[in-house]
C-alpha cells in the first residue's frame, strides 16, 4: 500500500473492516469447555491498533465460534468501540428475545450462519429459515459462510423473505480444484437477488495463502462486477485455524486496491457500502 493509497483513504469517511474476531483477554473471557477450537488471545485492543495503522475507522465483529453462545467478549468489545464497531452474533432460534435486544441496542446488526463441516456446521433448511426469521424484526442481516454449495442452498431457503443475506468469505470457492468457473457463476446468479451481498474477504483462504494466485483476482474481478454496490471486505484478523502463515494485514489491504483497480469501486468498497449496511 502506497503513501497516496493511504492518503486516499484516510480522506474517506469512513473506512471499514467488516471482518474480525476476538479472543479474550481470557482472564475476564475465558473459552468454554469443548470449544470447538483454541486461539491464541487477540483483544478488542490489539485489533483496534491494527485498526488505527492502516486508517481504518470502523469494524466488524464476528462471533467466534470457539465462543459458543457467551458474546460476552463481543458485546464488551463493543461497548469499548465507542460506536465505531458493529457485532455479528451466533444464533439458536430459541434464543431469549431479550438477549436478542440487548445485542441489537449494543451495536450487533446481524447473525452468522455458519455451514462449514469444520466447525461442526450443516446445512439444515428448517434451521436458517428459523433464524432469519427471528432476526427479521431487528433489521438485521444474515452473514452465511459456507461453500457455494451450500450458500446455493442457503439463500435458496431464505433469499426470498426480504432479510439481507451477507455471503461470507467469497463463498469460499476453491480456486486450486476443477469447476471454479462453474461456482463462480453459480455465485454470481445469487447475487442477481438485490437483498444479497458478497464479502469479498479471505482471499488468503481460497488461495492456501498466496495472494499472487491470478485465479484470485479473476473471482475478485467476478464478484465486484455482479455486485459493486453491494460488497463489502474484510481483513478476518486475527486469522484463525490457519495451514499456512498467518497473512500480513497490510499487505491483504494492499491486495483489494491492486485487484480493485479503480478509485471510485474501492470506495465503494471499503467504505460507501458497508456504511450503508452497517451505518
Amino acid at each position: 500500500m502506497t503513501s497516496s493509497d493511504e492518503a486516499k483513504m484516510r480522506a474517506a469517511p469512513a473506512v471499514w473492516d467488516c471482518h474480525t474476531h476476538i479472543y479474550g483477554p481470557y482472564d475476564r473471557h475465558p473459552l468454554p469447555d469443548g470449544a470447538v477450537y483454541a486461539p491464541q488471545a487477540a483483544p478488542f485492543g490489539a485489533l483496534r491498533a491494527m485498526h488505527r495503522s492502516l486508517g481504518i475507522t470502523h469494524g466488524v465483529i464476528v462471533q467466534a465460534a470457539c465462543y459458543g453462545s457467551d458474546h460476552s467478549a463481543l458485546l464488551a468489545a463493543l461497548d469499548a468501540g465507542e460506536g465505531a464497531y458493529r457485532g455479528i452474533a451466533v444464533i439458536a432460534p430459541e434464543m431469549d428475545e431479550a438477549l436478542l435486544a440487548q445485542m441489537a441496542a449494543r451495536g450487533v446488526k446481524g447473525v452468522r450462519i455458519g455451514l462449514m463441516s469444520h466447525l461442526g456446521n450443516a446445512f439444515d433448511a428448517g434451521r436458517v429459515r428459523a433464524m432469519v426469521e427471528r432476526i427479521r424484526p431487528y433489521g438485521w442481516h444474515a452473514l452465511v459462510h459456507g461453500t457455494p454449495e451450500d450458500v446455493v442452498r442457503a439463500v435458496e431457503a431464505v433469499g426470498h423473505l426480504g432479510t439481507s443475506l451477507v455471503i461470507d468469505h467469497m463463498a469460499r470457492v476453491a480456486v486450486s480444484e476443477g469447476g471454479l468457473a462453474r461456482q463462480l457463476e453459480n455465485v454470481c446468479a445469487l447475487l442477481r437477488n438485490e437483498s444479497v451481498w458478497i464479502k469479498v474477504s479471505g482471499v488468503d483462504r481460497i488461495t492456501a495463502g498466496d495472494l499472487g494466485a491470478p485465479q484470485a483476482r479473476s473471482v475478485l474481478e467476478h464478484l465486484l462486477a455482479a455486485a459493486p454496490t453491494r460488497a463489502i471486505w474484510g481483513t478476518d484478523w486475527p486469522h484463525p485455524n490457519l495451514s499456512y502463515p498467518v497473512p500480513d494485514d497490510r499487505a491483504l489491504l494492499a491486495w483489494l486496491q491492486a485487484a480493485a483497480g479503480d478509485d471510485s469501486l474501492l470506495r465503494a468498497v471499503l467504505s460507501e457500502n458497508p456504511s450503508r449496511l452497517y451505518g
